[in-house]
Formats: structure tokens, C-alpha cells, sequence
């Protein structure tokens, strides 16, 4: 079973307080799509905050759990994939190559036409390029326009070996990062294309995991270690500054 979260827009630090308790708690698979309010920058968690000192007045920011380059969250279907390591292959590039070919197959569904890069470099801790999106790498999904998504894992051992897949699909391109491509680049994004393009997101990571997915809510443990990660790490400035 493939326990599917579809959560309402939330701030910052609940959504990351929430993908972290996901991770910690060790619950069944879970496939976990949101968005953000307000509109959010996520720093990858090996880049420093003086590095984006030129961000907009006001501009929420946070620090994910996992790593690669800052994200400008706006309009987009944002997921965290998190479940036991077995479930996903044991090579990194592996795993990441199996999440998006699922998403190039959903997005087909909707009328979009993407690719998985067979070359560059693969994605990295720390990257070349402040902006996830800036620099596309070996396989990244791409369209014509430039990169699609943005992937980042984090691999734990504890309480038993895990995954978190973080992905950010770009549905409308965000005022900080114009050089992004958007699904929006191949037709008006109504409520009817949102949903369908939400079903197939679901469908597709559901059918290369070999899970059948079923609707589900966090349970009592992890709502409350959400709550606590929320204030005391993720909305706590000394955390999101500590590099």
C-alpha cells in the first residue's frame, strides 16, 4: 500500500516539520503532495543563507532536510516520497532515474513532453549553481524550455534504513527563477488539468513502486513531531542560518 497525503498549502516550516516526522516516525510508504503559503524559498541543506542575502524583503525561507540548490516554491505540485529504502533502488542515480521516469509519464498525460538528460553531471550535495533549476544534469527532467523538476533525497539508518524524495514540478514559473520551465509552457493550467496531472503523479510513482495507493492522514505521532520540528527547528532562524 502506498499511503497517499494530499495536503492544503501550508508555511514553510510545517511543511518540512511534516516530510522530516514523515522520515523519523517510520510509517508505511507515503506519497505526500502540497504547496506552499506563502510562497517559500527551501535552501538545499549544505548551502549557506548569506548567499541569498539579495532575496526580496519578506521573503519566507527555509532549510529542507534534503540537499542540491534553492527552490522558489510558487505554483507547483510539490512531493515528498517517503518509505523504507527497499522500496527504491539501491543505487542513487537509480532511484532517481525510476521517480522520474514516472513523472515524465504522468506529465504525457496531461499533454506535456518531457526527458530524462542522459548527460551532465549527476545531482549533488552541493551543487555548481545557487538555484536547483539553474543548471540541468544527468538525468534531470527537462522540456525544451529548461529544467522541470527538482529532485533531492535524504537516506537514513534510523529506525531502520529509509528514503525521503523530495520533488518540486514547476506548474507556473516563479518571479526568482524566470529561467525555469513550467508546465504552464504547454497549455493553460486549469482546475481540470491540475487535477488530472495530480491523479497521474499518484498513478504513476504508485505503479513503479508496485504499491496500490489509497488516501491516509498522518497519524497522532507524527502530526505531534511535526508540530515540534515546525517551532523548534524549521521556523527557528538559528537553524535556517547555521551555515
Amino acid at each position: 500500500m502506498l499511503r497517499v497525503l494530499i495536503d492544503p498549502p501550508g508555511d514553510a516550516a510545517w511543511n518540512m516539520g511534516v516530510d522530516e516526522a514523515l522520515l523519523q516516525v517510520g510509517g508505511p510508504p507515503t506519497l505526500r503532495l502540497y504547496g506552499w503559503s506563502p510562497h517559500a524559498v527551501s535552501l538545499g541543506w549544505f548551502q549557506r543563507l548569506a548567499d541569498f542575502a539579495d532575496l526580496p524583503q519578506g521573503t519566507a525561507v527555509v532549510r529542507r532536510l534534503t540537499g542540491g540548490g534553492a527552490i522558489h516554491h510558487g505554483d507547483e505540485l510539490t512531493f515528498a516520497l517517503v518509505l523504507d529504502a527497499d522500496h527504491l533502488p539501491r543505487d542513487v542515480a537509480a532511484s532517481y532515474a525510476l521517480v522520474h521516469d514516472a513523472l515524465i509519464a504522468a506529465l504525457a498525460a496531461v499533454g506535456v513532453d518531457s526527458r530524462r538528460l542522459a548527460a551532465g553531471k549527476a545531482p549533488a550535495a552541493r551543487p555548481e549553481d545557487r538555484w536547483c533549476f539553474a543548471i540541468p544534469g544527468r538525468d534531470d527532467l527537462v522540456t525544451a524550455a529548461g529544467k522541470l523538476l527538482g529532485s533531492a533525497q535524504r537516506r537514513v539508518s534510523r529506525p531502520r534504513p529509509r528514503v525521503l524524495h523530495h520533488g518540486s514540478l514547476v506548474l507556473q514559473r516563479p518571479a526568482l527563477t524566470p529561467f525555469v520551465a513550467a508546465v504552464d509552457d504547454h497549455g493553460t493550467l486549469d482546475a481540470d488539468r491540475r487535477q488530472r496531472l495530480q491523479s497521474a503523479v499518484i498513478a504513476e510513482l504508485a505503479a513503479v513502486l508496485e504499491l496500490t495507493p489509497h488516501p491516509g492522514s498522518l497519524d497522532a505521532d507524527e502530526r505531534a513531531l511535526a508540530a515540534q520540528l515546525a517551532t523548534q527547528r524549521y521556523g527557528n532562524p538559528s537553524f535556517t542560518g547555521q551555515r
